[in-house]
């Protein structure tokens, strides 16, 4: 690869993001060298950053929140991955082409399986939130073929959406249970669940705490909060005085995306373990 690759990341807010030293460390790993830049994109300025971030040579990119159902729609082609689930967290260009994809629902089922050593099959999951991080990790996580997955969302209809809509996508069928509802503590305490997802922005948003009934984690293997930080979240903290075995930010899901992003852009494949090693000695 003889020239350096141009890469970003996007989204509203971005500050927080780690992509740009999780990106520059496989480029050293694999000795290549990349632009990563890290850049606040409003939803009504997405396509006309796009346009210039592609026409000014970008290579590819990753996008987060909250940007990731519109992405989408920018892409000369989409892959199945992005089709099942109706938004995009990867762009990059190939033959003249933009090219959107979901490395989402790859990420987390290769962290909970390869770092984590949680077998998916036969377990009941609860994934709180149904905006388009859940929309990108359903699919991978239906492949697993869990018993259930349970989808609680403030606004049930927005759940219930979800599950129609993966319903309705051709060529994909799953065996699993999908069991949509509210935010209530009559319908989440209604069932024990092995692994419980936090997706909703209430770990970014002070002000819009989960408060979830404690026994709802009484019996939990594994609490796992998408959003990362420096500092315990809300999420954890309720998980692990509920009674969760183990309680973790997304950090380990972020690198595992991150590594099949970078495959994507550059045709290599990252070591992520010395990554998620290094995280562990912070």
């Amino acid at each position: 690869m003889d020239k350096k690759l141009k890469l970003a990341v996007i989204g509203s807010p971005i500050k927080h993001s780690k992509s740009p030293q999780i990106h520059k460390s496989f480029a050293i790993q694999k000795g290549i060298e990349i632009d990563f830049l890290k850049e606040e994109v409003k939803p009504e300025a997405l396509s006309n950053w796009l346009d210039d971030f592609f026409t000014s040579g970008g290579a590819g990119l990753s996008i987060t929140l909250p940007l990731k159902e519109l992405a989408i729609n920018y892409a000369d082609n989409v892959t199945e991955r992005a089709k099942l689930a109706s938004s995009a967290n990867v762009l990059y260009k190939k033959d003249l082409k933009i090219i959107a994809d979901n490395t989402d629902g790859h990420g987390l089922v290769t962290d909970l399986v390869k770092n984590k050593e949680f077998q998916i099959k036969d377990k009941k999951l609860l994934i709180l939130g149904s905006g388009g991080a859940t929309r990108g990790l359903l699919p991978a996580l239906l492949k697993e073929e869990p018993h259930s997955i349970t989808i609680a969302n403030r606004t049930k209809r927005k759940a219930e959406k979800i599950v129609e809509d993966l319903k309705s996508k051709e060529n994909f069928t799953f065996n699993s249970n999908l069991i949509t509802g509210g935010l209530t503590d009559v319908f989440l305490s209604s069932s024990e669940y092995d692994l419980i997802l936090n997706a909703t922005s209430a770990s970014i948003d002070p002000n819009s705490p989960l408060k979830l009934p404690k026994k709802i984690f009484s019996n939990c293997s594994l609490a796992l909060d998408l959003y990362y930080s420096e500092k315990t979240s809300a999420f954890l903290e309720e998980a692990l005085s509920g009674g969760a075995n183990i309680a973790v930010d997304g950090y380990g899901m972020l690198v595992e995306q991150g590594a099949e992003s970078f495959r994507l852009w550059t045709n290599l494949i990252p070591d992520t373990s010395r990554l998620l090693i290094s995280n562990q000695k912070r």
